[in-house]
This record gives structure tokens, C-alpha cells and sequence, in this order.
């Protein structure tokens, strides 16, 4: 069993998976009210990973896990140390957003077909989710450490409730042992499972 001081890491990862879910679901909705033509939904998956095919396998997969596994939570970690509260959070709120957004322009395109384009896009959006929101939990405590820090040097305060080290080691143990292990599995079902899902489903 995983051992980190922080307590509350799994329900806070849950309330930050939750809202992102909720994000998803809110701009799908808004997306199938305001529908767009052809030419801008294309564009639109050009930009996100559920029409990537400039790479195919093992490629596509390490693709994957570079720009998710470590650029997207190193980009995270650098916004965290910035004293301000959930700035680290824009990386998922822009997954979430352009997602939802996808599938919703694809819904209102071809009702079948968009809503078989979910379903198979579910898994390995989940997961990648998920994984996100272990790192974006991690930081909401290391974050709050360096808030906590500033305001008791200003404040000439010594006593210190958060350690900026235990919420940085309890990071990297939750980001290790679930975050990237479900980011390399959804990479490897957005390769595999989701367009033969598509497939067959429609």
C-alpha cells in the first residue's frame, strides 16, 4: 500500500476529476446548440487526441505519453509553483474544454456517429482524466505549501502548517505509481481499442 501523509489526496483527486467530467459534459451540450460547419469540426480534431493520425503505434503511443505523461504535468508543476491558487489547473480545463467541444461539433454533425465517436473515446479520455487530476491534487497541496510559505516569511511567522517537501514527495509518489501508469494505459487504448471500437460500433 502506497504511503503518503496527505489524507485527503484520493477525495480531493475524485472533486477535481468530477469537475472536469462535469466541464466535458456542460461544452458537449453547448457545442450541439451552436454546431459548426464541417471545415471547423475537422479543424477542430486536429487539435485534440481523438483524430490523431500523424502517428501510428508504438510511435503514436509515445507521442502520447510524452506530451501527457510528462510535458502536460511538467507544464503543471511550473504553473503550481506560481503563488496562485488552481493555475496549474488550465491544462485539464483545456483538455476538458476542447474535448467536450469535439464531441459535440461531432454529434451535431451525425448524431450516430458522434455519439459512437463518446463511446469509444470514453476510455482512454477517462483515464487520462483521472491521471491528470492525481497531478492536479498534488499540486493543490504543494501549491498551498508555497502560498503558506510567502505569507510567513512577510509575516515573520516560523511555524508552518504544510511542508512544501512532504507535498512535493507525496507528488511524486501518487504521480508514479497511478498518474503516469494510467496515462501510458490510456495511451495505448486511444491507439488500439478506440478507432476499432468506432469501427465497430458503427
Amino acid at each position: 500500500m502506497l504511503k503518503i501523509q496527505d489524507n485527503t489526496y484520493i477525495k480531493r483527486t475524485l472533486k477535481f476529476f468530477i469537475v472536469s467530467i462535469l466541464i466535458t459534459t456542460i461544452t458537449v451540450i453547448l457545442a450541439i446548440i451552436f454546431s459548426p460547419s464541417a471545415e471547423t469540426f475537422n479543424n477542430m480534431l486536429s487539435d485534440t487526441n481523438l483524430n490523431s493520425n500523424e502517428a501510428s503505434g508504438l510511435e503514436k503511443i509515445l507521442n502520447y505519453i510524452i506530451n501527457n505523461g510528462f510535458r502536460v504535468p511538467f507544464q503543471m508543476l511550473i504553473l503550481a509553483i506560481i503563488p496562485i491558487p488552481f493555475l496549474y489547473y488550465i491544462n485539464i480545463l483545456s483538455t476538458s474544454i476542447l474535448t467536450g467541444i469535439a464531441l459535440g461539433f461531432a454529434i451535431s454533425l451525425d448524431a450516430f456517429k458522434g455519439s459512437m465517436m463518446i463511446i469509444s473515446s470514453l476510455p482512454h479520455f477517462i483515464l487520462e482524466v483521472i491521471g491528470l487530476c492525481v497531478v492536479a491534487s498534488g499540486l493543490f497541496l504543494f501549491n498551498k505549501a508555497i502560498i503558506n510559505k510567502i505569507i510567513s516569511f512577510f509575516k515573520h511567522d516560523k511555524s508552518q502548517t504544510i511542508s512544501v517537501k512532504v507535498a512535493f514527495t507525496d507528488l511524486l509518489k501518487m504521480y508514479f505509481s497511478i498518474a503516469l501508469p494510467y496515462i501510458i494505459i490510456a495511451a495505448f487504448m486511444e491507439t488500439y481499442v478506440a478507432d476499432t471500437l468506432f469501427d465497430l460500433l458503427t
